[in-house]
């Protein structure tokens, strides 16, 4: 972002209020551990709204108990009649007009901020013409460790928005860790192109408002957001049907961007299998030329990779690497043929 004297404007000093939305549905658990977490961060300006979809556990109490102790905590409903809509977008729209502040930042009940200048590091990027900030989100580190490539592949969907949002070629982002200006929302409408959806009230919105200027990410430790699962494993494909049912619906030419990485990625490896067993039978040189080749990408992918994961938190690999590179694009056809099975469900209803 730049300044009328063409200078880049770093962030802002000035402490704009900031409406935080939390979306629960039979949350109670994280809300009486997380939710205190929110309402306790360093930061002078700031309303937490807890919109609840209909929960039947004890949601409803734990809030209303955390309301006597924290004067800017408030809780709205979704009514039970809305069933033939996106519950969860419906629920974003009820807790964004309910908002009294300019901006609002949405995440879930099932989520932590990594420190108690969440607020303060998310809110720094709101300089003038800035309508969208970022946030980074990874689910918690026991996950990671049982699951490697569970880790591998959010860390390599995170890297490609996060890089598009950098080439200033924003394409997506994820909800549990987004802030936006409000008028952006109205003015587009909310949802309203969507809501026959019951996925895309982040991505697929987003998609649709950002621009090569209007949007930032934010990346720093204190401003990442914790996501807490029973079962990581379970949520990732979840989250992998639900992004891969989505993606048929975004404006982007990253889509065709990410195809022909994968294809130069088999056809990579084709090339050195190809060249090593001509060199093997005819000349052992071109087999050490196939194996140098390898050598040098796995040194590449070792160092790009690692360091993103250990800038973002994540489970770093070694020898690991080179096979879930392999096999990803086979696991992204596994769940596109299952996504294919299962494509009604994410209709609240159907469209000609």
């Amino acid at each position: 972002m730049k300044s009328v004297d063409g200078g880049y404007v770093p962030y802002t000093k000035e402490p704009y209020g900031v409406s935080v939305i939390v979306y629960a549905k039979n949350d109670a658990e994280h809300l009486g551990v997380y939710l205190p977490q929110i309402l306790t961060q360093n930061y002078p300006n700031f309303e937490v709204i807890v919109v609840n979809d209909g929960s039947t556990d004890e949601t409803r109490d734990i809030v209303t108990r955390l309301e006597s102790e924290y004067d800017n905590l408030y809780q709205t409903y979704i009514p039970d009649e809305a069933r033939s809509l996106s519950r969860k977008k419906l629920a974003l729209t009820v807790g964004i007009k309910a908002s009294k502040y300019d901006i609002v930042i949405l995440t879930n009940a099932n989520c932590s901020p990594a420190g108690k200048n969440w607020l303060s590091y998310m809110m720094r990027n709101f300089v003038e013409g800035v309508d969208i900030v970022a946030g980074y989100a990874y689910m918690d580190g026991a996950g990671q460790k049982k699951r490697r490539y569970v880790a591998y592949d959010r860390l390599m969907f995170v890297l490609r928005y996060v890089s598009y949002i950098l080439l200033r070629k924003t394409y997506m982002a994820e909800g549990y860790n987004l802030a936006y200006r409000k008028y952006l929302f109205f003015k587009n409408k909310g949802f309203s192109r969507h809501l026959n959806l019951h996925y895309g009230d982040d991505d697929l919105f987003i998609n649709e408002v950002a621009t090569s200027d209007n949007t930032r990410v934010e990346l720093s430790p204190e401003s990442w957001m914790v996501v807490h699962y029973e079962n990581n494993f379970k949520a990732w494909q979840e989250l992998k049907l639900r992004y891969d049912f989505t993606s048929g619906y975004l404006n982007s030419n990253s889509k065709i961007m990410f195809g022909l990485e994968r294809l130069t990625v088999y056809l990579f490896y084709v090339s050195v299998i190809v060249l090593f067993v001509y060199g093997f039978y005819c000349n052992l040189f071109f087999s050490g030329i196939a194996l140098l080749l390898w050598l040098l990408r796995f040194i590449v992918q070792v160092i790009v990779y690692r360091r993103t994961a250990k800038r973002l938190s994540s489970n770093r690999l070694f020898f690991l690497l080179p096979i879930f590179d392999f096999m990803q694009t086979f696991v992204n056809v596994y769940y596109k043929i299952v996504g294919a099975y299962s494509r009604n469900k994410n209709f609240t209803w159907k469209t000609r």
